[in-house]
């Protein structure tokens, strides 16, 4: 019996017991007939059916704004009438749906939608079958399952060529090396833990400071896609003040994707970072794109102290890419700093997402785009 049907039995008696001592006949009344009420939803479940119920597919990947389904096996025997398939606790189901009709093994199927209009990773199910009465005073779960993942990845968008063509040349330069050797790349200020022989004598002289050789790895042939997940970089900039804006992330979101889904196509490697504090590498090869989309199916804005974007360039030097993409809107007074150190240590290029227009960056190269879409155009 539910709480529902608990409660009224009570007022029941109550009302009966009420009517009776104060010679009411209408409470009295009232009372018997709620437990009348009562009674015959006890009547309407006697009988309850017995079945089994599984959930066809325990993970379920699906991208933003597609429907999607999980499929659920049935075999459900005996009074059907007032059963019915329920997502979630059997008391508060999120949705429910009424039993198909039995197939010919005498089993049935049927398939529950899911809720794609977020991007994530989050639980689905439990799957119940609960047979109850019309009004909710009895209720059994008649067999159940457990439910599985959803996975909500974000949209991507065809990328025109012209943004990702400055990097053509950079892999011709990169193919043409033998693999394990060096190269010279630029000379940079002379740092404590820099090794002596690295010193460039002749141009320290003319410099009147010690200057180093820096030097790139010439297996270098990958991507590396930077994604800023400080928050502040997506404000809104409303005249009354600025909050985050949920919607322009999700932008920059897909417009990682994007580049993630189109650099597979043309690089052996692609790798996946964030500005996040202690940020993990994710990488990938041509035909395993999933991987990173999951990562980003789950990536959220975090505020600007639970990043660390001085740890950037490391991070990107250990991925050995050839090319660094940085997807931001308007990076913070902490992160310019680690964009421009990125540029000196290699090809970068900065996306900026939204209508805040090109991010000053110098030597970097600059690519905005106002939405997804006009990836395919820009």
């Amino acid at each position: 019996m539910t709480r529902r049907g608990g409660a009224m039995l009570l007022a029941a008696v109550a009302l009966g017991v009420w009517g009776w001592r104060a010679h009411w006949p209408e409470l009295w009344g009232l009372g018997a007939g709620a437990a009348a009420l009562v009674l015959l939803a006890l009547l309407f479940t006697a009988r309850s059916p017995r079945g089994t119920v599984a959930v066809d597919q325990s993970s379920v990947r699906v991208v933003r704004g597609q429907p999607a389904s999980v499929g659920l096996s049935l075999d459900v025997r005996g009074p059907r009438r007032w059963s019915r398939v329920v997502e979630g606790p059997a008391a508060k189901p999120l949705r429910s749906s009424r039993l198909p009709r039995l197939g010919a093994d005498g089993r049935s199927s049927l398939r529950m939608p899911l809720d794609t209009s977020r991007r994530g990773q989050r639980p689905v199910g439990p799957y119940s079958v609960v047979h109850s009465d019309p009004w909710g005073v009895v209720r059994r779960v008649v067999a159940s399952a457990e439910g599985g993942t959803l996975t909500v990845q974000p949209r991507t968008f065809q990328v025109r060529r012209s943004v990702t063509a400055a990097f053509e040349a950079g892999d011709s330069d990169a193919a043409s090396r033998r693999s394990g050797d060096q190269h010279f790349h630029a000379l940079r200020d002379y740092v404590l833990g820099d090794e002596p022989r690295s010193v460039h004598w002749r141009s320290s002289a003319r410099a009147g400071k010690l200057v180093v050789r820096q030097q790139v790895s010439a297996a270098s042939t990958g991507t590396t896609v930077v994604l800023d997940v400080d928050g502040s970089a997506y404000a809104n900039g409303s005249k009354f003040g600025s909050s985050w804006d949920d919607e322009l992330f999700e932008s920059a979101v897909e417009v990682a994707a994007s580049l993630v889904a189109s650099q597979l196509g043309r690089t052996e490697q692609v790798h996946l970072v964030t500005t996040g504090r202690a940020a993990s590498v994710t990488s990938a090869s041509v035909g395993a794109a999933n991987a990173l989309l999951d990562v980003l199916s789950a990536v959220q804005a975090v505020p600007p102290a639970e990043t660390a974007p001085d740890e950037l360039p490391a991070v990107v030097r250990r991925t050995r890419a050839a090319h660094t993409i940085v997807v931001t809107s308007r990076p913070g007074h902490r992160t310019l700093p680690a964009l421009r150190r990125l540029v000196q240590a290699g090809r970068t290029t900065v996306v900026s997402v939204g209508p805040v227009g090109l991010v000053d960056v110098p030597g970097a190269r600059l690519v905005s785009v106002a939405r997804p879409a006009d990836l395919g155009t820009v």
